[in-house]
C-alpha cells in the first residue's frame, strides 16, 4: 500500500518515478523513524515531501550509503602487492601537483624524496598520526608529576586531566589524526600509527601512572593491569578532547561539595576508585580518594 506519511517503526513500500519514466515504480522499503526533529532544513514539514515521507527517507538513507562509499571504502583493496591509495588522499595531496601549484616549488624537490606517489601519501599519513605529537604533553606531565602531586589526590588528577587537553599540535591536525583513524582504521598506515601509540602508552604513560600511585600509597588490585587502566584514562580523555572541539562550553561534573571536575578527571576518579587498594588493601571510596595525601 502506498502512503504519503509513514508511522515510526513502519515498514513501508517506496514508490519513486524514475527519470524520464511516466510511472512510479517500486524501489523498496524502509522502516519509517521520527525525523520531525532531524531534519530542521527540510522546506515541508509534512505530508508526502516532508520527513515523515517514505520517499524522503529513502533518498537520505541512500545518501548516507553513498556518502560511506566514498569515504570510509575509499581505501581500497590491494593490487599488486601495494594498498591502493584512498582518493581523497590522491585529490587534495596530488604527488606533482602538490608540490608545485599549493607550495610553487620545483617538482625536483618531490621526487628526490618520494619518487612513488605511493610512498608520498602514506608518508603524509605517518607525519599526521606521529605518536611523538604527543611528546610535549608526556614531557610536561613528567616534569610537573612532582609539584602536581604535592596535594591531594584530588587536586593531582584535575591538574594531570587538564594538561591532557592542552594541545601543542595544531588543532587541525589533531582532527584530521582522528579523521583518518576513524574513516580508514584498517589501511596501513594508519593501523600501524594506532599499534605504535598503543606501544607509547605502554612505554611511557605506565611508568609514569605506576610513579603517581606509589606516591599516593595505592596499589593495584588483584586482576587489574596497569596498561588497562592507562588505556581507559586515555581514552575518556580522546573522547573529552573531541567534545571539546564541538562544544567549547561541555559540562563539567560539579561534585556534592560543589567543587568542578572535567569529566576526564571525573571519570579518571572512577577509574581508580575500581582499580586500586590501600597498603591494608582495602577499597577506598571516592571521597577517600578525592582527600588522599601523598604517603610518608
Amino acid at each position: 500500500m502506498r502512503v504519503t506519511e509513514g508511522v515510526p517503526g513502519q515498514e513501508v513500500e517506496v514508490w519513486i518515478q524514475d527519470k524520464g519514466g511516466t510511472k512510479p515504480q517500486l524501489r523498496g522499503t524502509v522502516v519509517i523513524e521520527d525525523l520531525r526533529d532531524v531534519l530542521t532544513c527540510i522546506s515541508s514539514r509534512s505530508g508526502a515531501n516532508g520527513p515523515q515521507s517514505p520517499v524522503t527517507q529513502y533518498i537520505l538513507k541512500q545518501a548516507a550509503s553513498h556518502l560511506a562509499e566514498r569515504l570510509l571504502d575509499d581505501a581500497g583493496p590491494i593490487r599488486d602487492g601495494r594498498e591502493s591509495v584512498p582518493r581523497t588522499l590522491s585529490g587534495s595531496l596530488g604527488h606533482q601537483p602538490f608540490i608545485e601549484s599549493v607550495l610553487n616549488m620545483s617538482q625536483h624537490q618531490m621526487l628526490r624524496r618520494w619518487p612513488l606517489a605511493n610512498d608520498w601519501y602514506q608518508d603524509v599519513i605517518h607525519y599526521v598520526m606521529r605518536p611523538s605529537r604527543f611528546d610535549t604533553q608526556t614531557h610536561i606531565a613528567f616534569e610537573n608529576l612532582q609539584a602536581w602531586s604535592a596535594g591531594s589526590m584530588g587536586d593531582f588528577l584535575k591538574r594531570f586531566a587538564e594538561n591532557a587537553f592542552d594541545m601543542h599540535d595544531d588543532p587541525k591536525i589533531v582532527r584530521m589524526a582522528e579523521a583518518l583513524q576513524s574513516l580508514w582504521p584498517d589501511y596501513p598506515p594508519v593501523r600501524d600509527a594506532m599499534i605504535a601509540y598503543r606501544q607509547q602508552v605502554r612505554d611511557i604513560w605506565v611508568p609514569l601512572y605506576e610513579r603517581a600511585l606509589h606516591h599516593y600509597g595505592l596499589t593495584l588490585r588483584p586482576g587489574v593491569e596497569l596498561f588497562d587502566m592507562a588505556w581507559a584514562f586515555n581514552a575518556v580523555q580522546s573522547r573529552e578532547t573531541f567534545e571539546r572541539l564541538a562544544d567549547p562550553a561541555m559540562p563539567f561534573h560539579t561534585a556534592a561539595d560543589g567543587t568542578r571536575w572535567t569529566m576526564t578527571a571525573w571519570t579518571g576518579l572512577m577509574i581508580l576508585a575500581g582499580s586500586v587498594v590501600d597498603e591494608q588493601g582495602r577499597i577506598l571510596s571516592l571521597d577517600e580518594l578525592i582527600a588522599r595525601r601523598p604517603a610518608q
